[in-house]
């Protein structure tokens, strides 16, 4: 009886920790096809300049991920030791924090000038607003509940 309670248990947990994993992974996938969908309309990609852009924009993108990761770590790393530090070290930690915002800035002008090469100016600045208004978009869906969750 003991070994039936036992295993029935274990199964159950294993049931429950299977399936939270599945509802908490992010679809990065979907997200990325929506991305495209919305940037491409919102800008009226031709599909010559989708050709040349989308390479370019996915490395931007890939590059502006990869600091706002570090940048996020090393804010965490400071969230649990920021009491007990030197002078020395947070002015430190500060020069890294605003060299992040600078890094960031350089990739923008980088990428902007390649962006350039590519699309006709008002496409560019298009760009720029329907990046912000992506993030507005997702928000609305996600607030009308019209986001599935991940499978």
């Amino acid at each position: 009886m003991r070994n039936k309670i036992f295993f029935i248990s274990v199964f159950v947990l294993f049931a429950l920790h299977t399936y939270s994993q599945k509802f908490d992974q992010f679809d990065f996938e979907k997200f990325k096809a929506k991305k495209i969908a919305y940037l491409t309309d919102a800008i009226s990609l031709t599909p010559a300049e989708a050709e040349k852009f989308w390479p370019v924009y996915n490395e931007f993108d890939q590059k502006r991920f990869q600091l706002m990761q570090d940048r996020h770590s090393l804010e965490d790393k400071l969230e649990q030791k920021i009491e007990d530090m030197s002078d020395e070290k947070y002015i430190e930690l500060s020069k890294k924090m605003s060299s992040f915002q600078k890094t960031e800035g350089d990739l923008f002008i980088e990428y902007n000038d390649k962006f350039l090469k590519i699309l006709p100016p008002k496409k560019v600045v298009q760009l720029y607003v329907a990046e912000r208004s992506f993030r507005g978009f997702l928000l609305r869906e996600y607030k009308k509940g019209e986001h599935e969750p991940p499978k």
